[in-house]
């Protein structure tokens, strides 16, 4: 060998080193908090195959879940929160999740500590191990569903940090995970379907108490998949909301005085869309119709006769398209028909009736109070739900 191919396969060498030592650096990216605690086996996992990769395409969800987390001890607000987060963006992948969602269905835990350490180190350290079970329920019902459980490891200074470092890693991205909210689906599924009857009656209920926003809610939230249950209420669902809307009419009055203020010049001004997205929406029965239209006419009157003929045409020609959107699906869920002003603040305005509806039923539901879900989401002899120990 000469003496460069010496130095070249030495220049190698050395790099190769260089890699290897690198590679094995634990502070490049900053170091965990660990202990020996557990012994060599400290890992989270991410879920029983251990297979690594998004799992999201696989699956999808069409009924919603409400996060419920009880006020376990050793969680601390701050591992609630994170709980809680990382539990609604799992959900989220694949569904829909969140405050906004169904509050009769929840996905929440059961948390049990398997094994309590506290290091003699300086400072202390607490090294835990917990056992959870996530199990999504009907509150209404007292049913349970499905089940998942995994179990999760965790150190920190205190209980609450041991917990929430303990979550801040567990991968839930898994097919064991995604199974179980396919199988709490089905099951939620059929459900309605055996059970539509009940959820109009419910419906009706509220509706009675003049709580037309919880009553469009819950029909609302009956997905499409449960194909009978959704056809049957489909009727009803028009119904409530536009009773939701009668109830709310001095605020999609207010959005249709809103656009129509737009105008720099109404007596030339084009036909205004969003503004009688609105008005189509404010039905004769409404206290405030008789303002609406009286708003309405003196708005037209302004027009100059061209800009009122032209009006007329446009109007003419809205209406005809929204009354065949309301009578042909298939037309509606057209790719053209995707900027429409009138479906565009008509979907505005069933999202807001549907959180003011959420906010109703869960009120009604009460998680806190209610006996059966203090007995499934129990710690011992701790009471999760009032913190006392029994």
């Amino acid at each position: 060998m000469n003496f460069n191919s010496k130095i070249t396969l030495a220049l190698f060498l050395s790099l190769i080193t260089l890699l290897g030592a690198c590679g094995s650096s634990d502070d490049l990216n900053g170091k965990k908090e660990n202990s020996d605690a557990f012994g060599k086996d400290n890992s989270n996992g991410s879920g029983k195959d251990g297979k690594k990769g998004s799992k999201t395409g696989e699956y999808a969800l069409s009924v919603k879940l409400t996060p419920f987390i009880p006020d376990y001890p050793d969680l601390g607000a701050s591992g609630k929160q994170l709980l809680a987060t990382r539990l609604n963006a799992a959900v989220a992948k694949v569904g829909y999740g969140g405050d906004g969602a169904n509050p009769r269905f929840i996905i929440g835990p059961d948390i049990n500590l398997l094994s309590k350490n506290v290091t003699g180190t300086a400072p202390t350290k607490y090294a835990n191990t917990y056992e959870v079970t996530l199990m999504t329920c009907d509150v209404a019902s007292e049913t349970v569903f499905a089940t998942y459980s995994f179990q999760v490891k965790g150190v920190g200074d205190s209980p609450a940090k041991a917990f929430i470092n303990a979550f801040r890693d567990y991968n839930f991205d898994n097919d064991d995970f995604y199974k179980f909210l396919q199988e709490s689906e089905k099951k939620i599924l059929a459900y309605y379907e055996d059970n539509c009857d009940k959820f109009l009656q419910e419906a009706e209920s509220q509706s009675k108490l003049r709580n037309f926003d919880a009553a469009f809610t819950i029909v609302n939230n009956i997905p499409m998949e449960a194909e009978n249950c959704f056809k049957k209420v489909a009727s009803k669902k028009d119904e409530f909301f536009q009773q939701s809307l009668n109830t709310n009419c001095q605020t999609v009055l207010a959005s249709m005085k809103a656009e129509l203020g737009k105008a720099n010049d109404p007596s030339a001004s084009g036909f205004n869309e969003s503004a009688m997205a609105y008005y189509k929406m404010i039905d004769r029965q409404s206290s405030c119709f008789a303002e609406t239209e009286k708003i309405y006419q003196d708005y037209l009157r302004k027009l100059k006769p061209e800009a009122k003929r032209d009006w007329d045409f446009q109007m003419q020609q809205y209406q005809d398209k929204i009354k065949k959107i309301e009578r042909d699906d298939e037309f509606r869920r057209d790719s053209t028909m995707e900027n429409f002003s009138y479906l565009k603040h008509k979907d505005e305005m069933q999202a807001k009736a549907e959180i003011e509806g959420n906010k109703k039923l869960l009120q009604k539901y009460q998680y806190d109070q209610l006996p059966w879900l203090r007995k499934v989401f129990h710690l011992g002899k701790h009471d999760p739900f009032d913190g006392i120990d029994k």
